[in-house]
């Protein structure tokens, strides 16, 4: 891997540290500052929605503005936010913060900087090994996250109470001040590579199909991961089993290494099958793993599903990224990325405000069933439109 993806790698681990603290504290703080699950719902819906325009705004922009400057803004957003919760414990500082920054509060990283790192990416490492550049890419992202989650455990912040959270904030704001400084370090190579074409942001027609195929799906999958954010199912343990921060901490810790290791496999697997198949045969069985959970009353057996589930549901993350940025020119990558990228963001953009609904009115297992009927939907339509169109190294 070139430098460059050595500086992208080490960004990630920077950005997602936070990112783990925040996915597991975010609801929970929500909900000790006095919202009930529909607003909180509400709150998260905003933060992912404006993750969304920010995704949009890249994917349309960056190639002309230039996609170090973009990363290097969209860093300083992250430190404006975390500024935001260190100044202020009222409602408005999380409110504000959620919809300036880009914490992640769904199911995986959506936003500005998944897109361009992953237009960067193919650049950066050995054509045949693009699926493992994308595992290691995705692996770095989750182990950070779940030391990121393990933080929340830390004595300080066991003890309810919103004033506590302050330490955490402030390494939020630090982590988007130290991001602009690492993408100020890319080189000129990160950069679209200039053609006759005065297009930006624009994919090609031999693309176009293709993106909006997957741009639809990966919506209906990302919708339906929208029910089941780690936010969600921090809040769904601590209001069924009464786990604290503390308990939770550890817990989607270890999610978060589950998944990491998964990564790995992952790129074994798809080496032996093909990216598609992998995506498919590893995601049915995490989805019916996801819907037992609300159907179990003991906590050790929840989270043992719910580990298991982890162990499978991520494996087509690298190898989706993969598939896509295989399938398309490397001119159509930023775009290609952006687009699926904000049809997955507006997607999951509803599902939080529902997830909070349904949980107030019908079920707090309700969002496990909903996401697990989506994603199979999703799995078996990939399949069948996907699995005769191969990317070049698996020909």
């Amino acid at each position: 891997m070139t430098e460059d993806g050595k500086v992208v790698l080490i960004e990630k681990a920077v950005r997602t540290v936070p990112y783990g603290f925040l996915g597991v504290l975010f609801s929970v703080y929500l909900s000790q500052l006095g919202l009930d699950a529909f607003l909180i719902g509400a709150v998260l819906a905003l933060t992912v929605a404006s993750s969304a325009i920010y995704t949009l705004v890249a994917s349309v922009f960056a190639d002309l503005l230039g996609r170090r400057r973009t990363l290097i803004f969209f860093a300083l957003t992250d430190a404006v936010a975390g500024a935001l919760l260190f100044s202020s414990n009222s409602l408005w500082a999380p409110v504000a913060a959620g919809i300036i920054g880009n914490m992640t509060v769904g199911a995986g990283e959506v936003g500005p900087f998944l897109t361009l790192e992953q237009a960067i990416l193919p650049g950066a490492s050995d054509t045949r090994r693009r699926t493992l550049g994308f595992s290691v890419y995705n692996l770095v992202g989750y182990v950070s996250s779940s030391a990121g989650a393990l933080l929340v455990g830390l004595p300080q912040f066991i003890t309810p109470g919103t004033g506590g959270y302050r330490p955490l904030f402030m390494a939020y704001l630090a982590s988007g001040l130290l991001g602009a400084y690492l993408y100020s370090r890319l080189s000129i190579e990160v950069e679209k590579e200039k053609t006759a074409s005065p297009s930006i942001g624009v994919l090609s027609e031999a693309s176009k199909p293709v993106v909006r195929k997957l741009s639809a799906l990966f919506a209906l999958d990302s919708f339906g991961g929208g029910f089941i954010g780690i936010s969600i199912l921090s809040y769904y343990f601590y209001e069924k089993y009464s786990l604290q921060l503390s308990s939770l901490g550890v817990l989607f810790a270890g999610t978060q290494i589950v998944t990491a290791i998964s990564f790995l496999v992952a790129e074994r697997i798809a080496r032996q099958i093909g990216l598609i198949k992998t995506m498919v045969y590893t995601h049915i069985p995490s989805n019916l793993l996801l819907a037992i959970i609300p159907f179990v009353s003991s906590a050790p057996i929840a989270i043992g599903l719910l580990l298991s589930r982890q162990s499978l549901s991520q494996m087509d993350v690298p190898t989706r990224q993969s598939y896509l940025m295989s399938v398309v020119p490397e001119t159509d990558r930023t775009p290609a990325a952006g687009f699926t990228n904000v049809s997955r963001s507006i997607a999951q953009t509803f599902s939080p405000s529902i997830a909070g609904y349904t949980i107030a009115t019908l079920w707090l297992g309700s969002p496990f069933v909903i996401a697990g009927g989506l994603k199979l939907v999703y799995d078996l339509s990939l399949y069948k439109i996907f699995h005769r169109l191969k990317p070049p190294q698996e020909a």
